[in-house]
């Protein structure tokens, strides 16, 4: 039954159908001699017979449907900003979403954004939002998505009136970066947000079947005769810490300084520099047992490392949290201690001394980007109990971080990249480097893309082999209609190793994979969008050349009228399959048998006070062995006003049954791999409060509980076919795991682009091995166990070169 529509799909799917391009709108800018005043009334004369931009088309949920609501947008500009003024009309003014959010956040409120493009490339944008209630959002607009860690300094104001609401945003020069020509021709596109409807509308029309967003904006005319500003700010900051362990009965105190530098080389590029940053008040890791043998991934969240580093990702060898990172040697700290010696200090991420990063593009579509961080000689401490004598044991030498990314952007949003990473610890004689080339490449029509990459690994050490391995990429497919498709090739050989500078899970490998996609977005009696995608994956390993797995996937999801949104999911692995990791030895293999999951999830309509988000999956074995897993995700949340939102998520996930490495021992220079059969549960409940008293002042409150546990019960030794044999090994290496987190942060934005943080951090550990059924008695040891609290403050002052010589 099922061979005539495959047939079908694959008909429709390979295809090869033109489209034609729709015609740019364009707008004109008008030269004033004095900007307006910014507070969002529209009421300045200066307003008075600029062209208008109107006739906005819809986004969602009707996608390229006039829209129902009347928008007008008007432009003007002076020698030093680019001043825009919407008027967005609404029947029913008193109903305008307007819930308060802290900065760089979007809650449950209606809002406008400016897109610019000054260098009209269709491949990056900057993106400035403000909401009804005031609340600022830039971001920088790429093609797979937005960098919201993206700041400027700019200025906006709202007015809600009888019409709808109007706003004023002034967008100074020192904020981008343009041509140094006469006369400018930018991309430009203006979306607004309708939240109590959830329409969102754009002025140049964006079709979501359509890859890239950027590259649908129109045109903006009429800027002339203006010159990129001396672009130069300083940040300096000053932060005092308060830590105290429960186990101690003093508080130490300690204070940092340092500052930012941001620098526009020319109208292209523009230097950062950080001296001696402080990251302290960062949200803390959300950290997890790993009975895995890949390394886990923590997202970046120190602005340095995120801010405009987009070129940074070319080839995916770059993971900015390896800077700073864990010092090497930490672990080494309790190695040869005397008798009455004691490790008093260990410190768990290596010193940065400062980071520097140029990044840009110009005029021609070369861009450029350069970053090199240091970080100093990390030591801990230990102390004779007797004497009272204390001696440093070096943890991380000092160490060198560096990346280069050339990339020059073709036509139609088409690239090619060039780049490489490299890491120094000269106390080691250790050299790692990584090199490689990255490409896209699309037709006239953007309907179809070949990409590729190829990276090549180096990793020198004094008196040891040279590691050379190498990775290559290629993919080829259709990225524009209802139905898209594409091949995915990759081989990973089994030395390459980025992973100094960069991250990848596992290496020795050969991957294929097909996908096909079907996206809908024409609404229907019932539903306003429908999504979904089939994958088959096959994987080899690469040395030696053997069979690992077969795979296919499935998700679905659906969006009604009244914006439930619910879908499935799921894979099935008919198959067994040999995982070449879990043994941690080399040459070594566990037999895993097929396999099936599948889940289903739902998700209620935000717009409501009361919002509820569920999922729940489930799998199980389909061979011999009884192994079953059982996921289920509960999210309420509740607005309480437009200032105060509450959200809480409960995860619990159990497993059964479940085969893992537990431990490996040398036997007559045999190597023996012992395999438990282990039951696992996580329980993770995690709240989050924002307080939100205007759009400059906000409270934050987050606590996580992350209850881990893992008891083992039989116990195998593994055959060189990958099977096992019941073995007498009977260690216990069961694990009972807690961690609990409290960040709570009162942030002022007192100033353009400067800010007063007040941030409390509580931390506890707690791991052993004896497993704790019942919650209440594991929630008692975990407060019994040793907690960290931390009290901190943190003033940084944003300083403008331009705005000390600004002339009256």
């Amino acid at each position: 039954m099922l061979k005539l529509p495959l047939l079908s799909m694959f008909c429709a799917l390979l295809a090869l159908p033109t489209f034609a391009l729709r015609p740019k709108k364009e707008i004109t800018a008008i030269r004033v001699s004095q900007k307006p005043v910014i507070d969002g009334k529209l009421d300045d004369a200066l307003w008075r017979g600029v062209p208008i931009a109107t006739q906005f088309v819809q986004m969602e949920p009707d996608n390229g449907k006039a829209s129902n609501f009347k928008t007008e947008v008007k432009i003007v500009y002076t020698n030093s900003s680019i001043v825009v003024g919407a008027m967005m009309y609404d029947s029913n003014p008193e109903g305008i979403f307007r819930s308060l959010s802290k900065r760089d956040q979007i809650n449950n409120s209606d809002f406008f954004s400016v897109l610019l493009d000054p260098f009209n490339t269709g491949l990056d944008a900057f993106e400035f939002i403000v909401t009804v209630a005031g609340v600022q959002f830039d971001a920088k607009m790429l093609s797979w998505g937005e960098d919201t860690s993206w700041d400027a300094v700019w200025y906006s104001a709202t007015d809600l009136n009888d019409k709808g609401w109007s706003a004023e945003i002034e967008i100074p020069y020192s904020a981008l970066r343009f041509p140094k020509t006469e006369v400018q021709t930018w991309g430009l596109n203006l979306v607004r947000n309708i939240q109590s409807v959830r329409e969102k509308v754009s002025w140049n029309f964006i079709d979501k079947n359509e890859s890239g967003m950027v590259s649908q904006s129109g045109i903006l005319r009429g800027i002339e005769n203006v010159k990129p500003p001396v672009r130069l700010s300083f940040s300096p900051y000053l932060s005092t810490y308060l830590d105290k362990k429960s186990d101690e009965s003093s508080w130490n105190f300690k204070y940092r300084g340092g500052m930012d530098l941001k620098y526009g080389i020319n109208e292209s590029y523009t230097m950062d520099m950080m001296l001696v940053p402080d990251f302290g008040q960062i949200q803390s890791d959300d950290q997890v047992l790993n009975l895995s043998p890949f390394e886990v991934k923590f997202s970046e969240k120190r602005q340095f490392f995120t801010e405009a580093t987009e070129l940074f990702n070319r080839g995916g060898v770059f993971y900015s949290r390896r800077i700073g990172d864990r010092p090497i040697n930490k672990g080494k700290a309790d190695d040869n201690l005397s008798k009455h010696e004691k490790v008093i200090e260990n410190p768990v991420e290596s010193k940065i001394v400062n980071a520097t990063k140029i990044s840009g593009r110009n005029t021609k579509g070369l861009a450029i980007g350069a970053l090199n961080s240091m970080t100093k000689n990390t030591f801990a401490e230990i102390r004779d109990t007797l004497s009272g004598e204390k001696r440093k044991v070096k943890t991380q030498p000092f160490t060198n971080y560096s990346m280069v990314v050339v990339d020059q952007s073709l036509k139609n949003e088409s690239f090619v990249s060039a780049y490489n990473t490299n890491v120094y610890i000269p106390d080691l004689d250790f050299i790692a480097n990584v090199s490689g080339a990255q490409f896209e490449l699309r037709n006239k029509e953007r309907s179809y893309n070949l990409k590729g990459k190829i990276n090549v690994s180096q990793r020198y050490r004094k008196e040891t082999d040279d590691e050379i391995g190498h990775l290559h990429e290629l993919q080829f497919g259709r990225i524009k209609g209802k139905f898209n498709w594409n091949f995915f090739h990759r081989v990973i050989g089994n030395k390459y190793n980025p992973n100094d500078l960069g991250f990848l899970d596992r290496n020795n490998r050969i991957s294929n994979q097909l996908n096909l996609f079907y996206n809908d977005y024409e609404p229907t009696k019932h539903f306003i969008s429908r999504r979904g995608k089939i994958l088959f994956h096959h994987e080899a390993n690469y040395e030696p050349r053997r069979y690992s797995s077969f795979s296919m996937y499935y998700n679905c999801r659906f969006t009604t009228h009244e914006r439930l949104s619910f879908g499935f999911y799921g894979n099935t692995r008919p198959m067994h399959r040999y995982d070449y990791n879990e043994p941690r030895i080399s040459g070594m293999k566990l037999r895993r048998g097929s396999w099936t999951f599948g889940g289903l999830w739902f998700s209620t309509d935000y717009r409501k006070a009361f919002a509820l988000d569920v999922d729940i999956n489930s799998g199980k074995s389909l061979s011999t062995d009884d192994t079953k897993t059982l996921r289920l995700k509960i999210g309420p949340r509740y607005r309480f006003s437009d200032k105060f939102l509450m959200e809480y998520q409960t995860i619990w996930n159990r497993r059964v049954n479940e085969l893992g490495y537990a431990d490996s021992e040398t036997i007559d220079d045999r190597d023996v791999v012992y395999i438990g059969e282990r039951n696992r549960t996580v329980l993770e409940n995690k709240l989050t409060a924002n307080y939100i008293f205007n759009n400059k002042l906000s409270l934050s409150f987050r606590m996580r509980h992350y209850w881990a546990k893992a008891e083992y019960s039989n116990f195998y030794t593994l055959k060189d076919n990958g099977r096992l044999r019941a073995s007498d090994y009977n260690e216990n290496n069961d694990v009972n795991y807690n961690r609990f987190n409290i960040d709570m942060v009162c942030s002022w934005r007192f100033a353009a682009g400067s800010e007063l943080a007040f941030v409390w951090k509580n931390s506890i550990v707690e791991r052993g091995d004896q497993v704790v059924h019942s919650f209440s008695k594991n929630l008692r040891n975990t407060f019994d166990a040793t907690q960290l609290n931390s009290i901190s403050i943190k003033l940084l002052y944003y300083i403008d070169y331009a705005s000390l010589f600004k002339k009256s």
